[in-house]
């Protein structure tokens, strides 16, 4: 059976990593200033968090209906007879529904869809975890069951360089962001239960990631789990500060430094910095499939 992994861009750490595998990538879309862009085909970080520091009104939408039922056909007239395909978390985004309802309504029996729980390398390593299994020769089934028994094993935390884009996005109140970002308060904010919420606040960034590092080096085998730093226009200095931090508490120095994917930067804005812990891939490390 041709099984072939599909999923989106909200799991993009770097734009080359799935040019070098037989996986298929859905473009997510951005809205700035009610003009549509796709992930990587007309928009990039770059281009995002020049909007996002103008001022430009950004936020994100579904896909229209013809694109995901299209987007399967294309797949499936290649020959191959199964897509597993993996969604953002579903308490994060209506794109698990979405892809849900499509491929039982139009590919019944053909399309398997995932709510991943999580987001970035915790969805990335679910991915790899998946398409390692069926370049293997694992039924969907094995391959299914495989990837459920690691979600939710995974840990994601991010810190914002402000509130605005989370008030901008209706996550907190215009009062709240005003009042956080006058004496400088920044949430930390972790992925539970595929749900953000915010664990604390601070005032220290450099210090908020070496405890969170520090307690999760001594949560997680660095033997069993994997490391990652990703950001977004954050400023160079703290990235480099955490990034050697986290270099040098890992054994084997190695360690994944990558970008936040553009639906979720249009959330959390320009500055954010986020710290992941990911399960092995069938005793590989994501390191060495990017």
């Amino acid at each position: 059976m041709r099984i072939l992994i599909s999923t989106d861009t909200s799991c993009i750490v770097n734009y080359e990593t799935f040019k070098k595998y037989d996986i298929s990538l859905f473009p997510l879309n951005v809205i700035v200033d009610d003009q549509e862009f796709l992930d990587g085909i007309t928009i990039n970080q770059e281009q995002l968090k020049n909007d996002m520091r103008s001022g430009k009104k950004i936020h994100t939408s579904t896909p229209p209906l013809g694109d995901v039922i299209s987007y399967f056909e294309d797949l499936l007239s290649k020959g191959y007879d199964h897509i597993i395909h993996f969604t953002i978390s579903s308490h994060l985004s209506s794109m698990n529904d979405l892809f849900t309802n499509v491929a039982k309504q139009n590919f019944d029996g053909k399309v398997t869809v995932i709510n991943s729980l999580g987001l970035s390398t915790t969805m990335l390593a679910q991915v790899f975890t998946a398409y390692d299994l069926a370049k293997n020769g694992k039924t969907v089934e094995e391959i299914v069951q495989a990837v459920e028994e690691r979600i939710n094993k995974d840990y994601l935390v991010f810190i914002p360089e402000n509130l605005t884009a989370l008030k901008n996005g209706g996550r907190i109140s215009p009062a709240m962001a005003v009042i956080g970002n006058a004496i400088g308060i920044k949430p930390v904010i972790n992925l539970t239960d595929g749900k953000l919420e915010k664990s604390k606040i601070t005032r220290q960034l450099k210090q908020a990631f070496k405890d969170e590092i520090d307690a999760k080096l001594a949560t997680y085998s660095q033997s069993e789990y994997d490391f990652s730093l990703i950001s977004f226009d954050a400023n160079p200095s703290a990235v480099d500060y955490i990034v050697n931090y986290l270099k040098n508490s890992v054994n084997d120095g190695k360690m994944i430094t990558g970008l936040i994917p553009i639906n979720v930067c249009a959330h959390c804005g320009p500055g954010t910095i986020g710290f992941t812990v990911t399960k092995k891939i069938n005793g590989k490390s994501l390191f060495d499939f990017i």
